[in-house]
């Protein structure tokens, strides 16, 4: 980790910080004295979402938490999407380094992806026409079972909808008669979970 004293007069207008612990506001003429992320290097299921916080410390000994989201940087957008903090798997395995820049100063962690080996439709049987939850289950590569959140796709037949809220809730309406419902991890094109083939449920509703 760098630790080079700089002015804060010398980062660009457009980045700013939220100041914690006893401090409400920054001075602009207060000089950093380090930037820190707030994490080590660190692992992330493939199907999962996490915020990442970095954090600045003044020559008065103060904190500021990095707001603002051009200061970031990403190694590899292949492996990690990132915005403002915040990484999503993109693909099934790989790691990116996962810094924060302002000036001269900079740090920065590993964050490596915990692979999904399997996965099934975990909903109940559906037996009644309208909205349920659809859900599906993953086997991870440390042996680790969870719900899947992230990087799935749900289709449906017999004109049943399929919608999914801001929290990673997928409802599907369904119909009478013969329902295949379909679940796909990563799209059926990516390289790095071929193996994984997308998985399909038939709901039989009278």
């Amino acid at each position: 980790m760098k630790k080079i004293i700089r002015s804060i007069f010398m980062l660009t207008p457009a980045i700013f910080f939220l100041a914690c612990g006893d401090n409400t506001q920054t001075t602009p003429l207060k000089d950093i004295a380090s930037i820190a992320m707030d994490d080590s290097n660190i692992s992330i299921y493939s199907t999962d979402s996490r915020t990442l916080t970095a954090t600045v410390t003044y020559t008065d000994a103060t904190t500021a938490t990095i707001s603002q989201y051009d200061v970031w940087t990403n190694s590899d957008y292949d492996v990690l999407n990132m915005y403002d903090g915040e990484i999503v798997p993109a693909a099934n395995e790989g790691s990116a380094i996962i810094g924060v820049s302002v000036a001269d100063l900079s740090d920065e962690i590993n964050v490596s992806i915990i692979g999904l080996t399997d996965f099934n439709i975990s909903s109940a049987d559906i037996t009644t026409t309208g909205e349920h939850i659809l859900e599906a289950t993953g086997v991870f590569e440390d042996n680790t079972s969870k719900v899947i959140e992230r990087n799935i796709i749900w289709t449906a037949t017999n004109e049943a909808t399929i919608t999914t809220d801001e929290n990673y809730i997928t409802t599907i309406n369904i119909l009478s008669g013969d329902t295949n419902v379909t679940a796909t991890v990563f799209g059926e094109t990516n390289t790095s979970a071929a193996t994984l083939a997308p998985i399909t449920k038939i709901y039989t509703v009278n």
